[in-house]
């Protein structure tokens, strides 16, 4: 499964990065996904080069937040298979306007906050929700936006820049 264009990233640090990118290695080795960064998407598929994206990227208010996870859920789609959907909070609502403003997107389709755990093509295998449930954490404070090209297939995304939220 392929990406487009280049994509805003709010990523962990430290420990619950960590966490993470252990869980979805040790889910993509099981079950035949591709590893990835952790990361919740704030906007994907934006055009352009990198350089133009970093510069808006500059232009939207950012600040520190605190993220929290609802629990793992199975989804039905590639990107979604299994996932920790992100509780909204009016600092990320925000965040994600301000970028949306930013970059003159419309909101489709409409945000959903969440951190992917493995990539693969639906249903998830039987019982992962809840084996998966005691290895996440509950959430991260948030400290970081990156920028990441995810042009082509997920093994050719790489971070382009980095900006400190706050």
């Amino acid at each position: 499964m392929n990406g487009a264009g280049v994509s805003l990233w709010i990523v962990p640090e430290g420990e619950a990065r960590r966490r993470l990118s252990a869980l979805i290695e040790t889910l993509a080795r099981r079950f035949g996904g591709p590893v990835f960064d952790p990361h919740v998407t704030l906007l994907a598929g934006l055009a352009g080069p990198a350089e133009d994206v970093m510069t808006r990227v500059r232009t939207i208010r950012r600040a520190p937040l605190r993220l929290h996870f609802t629990g793992p859920e199975a989804g039905t789609r590639y990107f979604r298979c299994l996932y920790l959907r992100v509780e909204p909070s009016p600092s990320l609502t925000a965040l994600h306007e301000a970028a949306r403003k930013a970059f003159e997107t419309k909101d489709e389709p409409p945000f959903f906050p969440h951190l992917s755990l493995l990539y693969r093509p639906p249903p998830a295998p039987a019982g992962i929700v809840e084996q998966v449930r005691d290895a996440a954490p509950d959430g991260f404070d948030a400290r970081r936006l990156d920028v990441y090209s995810t042009e082509g297939g997920v093994e050719s995304w790489h971070r382009v820049g980095s900006l400190p939220l706050g």
